[in-house]
């Protein structure tokens, strides 16, 4: 560092949603003076039942041209009916009206990798032994237009 001080690794403790933000933004600056605007938008679609009550859903990220689904749940009431196949296709539907060229997740190898496979999702990589005893799998599918 040019000052004269020497930097140090600081464990945040009271700053953390300050120093993440920060963090962030210093991330993000700097890509789009790589890549371009990010055009970031985040999706959380959700199931509810008739009560509005909340079964599940899933959250999706979009920026540049591809998307990533961050999170799919479903509780065990709403599992095994067409739900999750639904979702992931209004998600892809969103994805591709972003722009997006493809859209990637990961898994672990005890939730739905079969699932996803069936939905033509292309398994990347792999961490194995993370949990212990299971993988984690990251996967990818190109998006045709619509």
């Amino acid at each position: 560092m040019g000052n004269g001080t020497a930097a140090r690794i600081v464990v945040e403790r009271s700053g953390k949603s300050a120093a993440s933000r920060e963090l962030w933004r210093g991330l993000v600056n700097f890509n789009r003076k790589q890549a371009g605007p990010l055009r970031y938008q985040r999706a959380v679609l959700t199931v509810r039942d008739g009560r509005k009550r909340l079964l599940g859903g899933l959250i999706l990220q979009s920026y540049w041209r591809e998307s990533y689904i961050e999170l799919l749940w479903l509780s065990s009431r709403a599992r095994g009916g067409g739900l999750g196949s639904q979702l992931i296709e209004e998600a892809e539907r969103q994805a591709r009206r972003r722009g997006s060229r493809l859209i990637h997740l990961n898994t672990y190898s005890f939730q739905a990798p079969r699932f996803y496979e069936k939905l033509g999702y292309r398994r990347f990589g792999s961490i194995a032994g993370s949990p212990k005893g299971a993988s984690r799998q990251f996967y990818v599918k190109r998006l045709g237009r619509v």
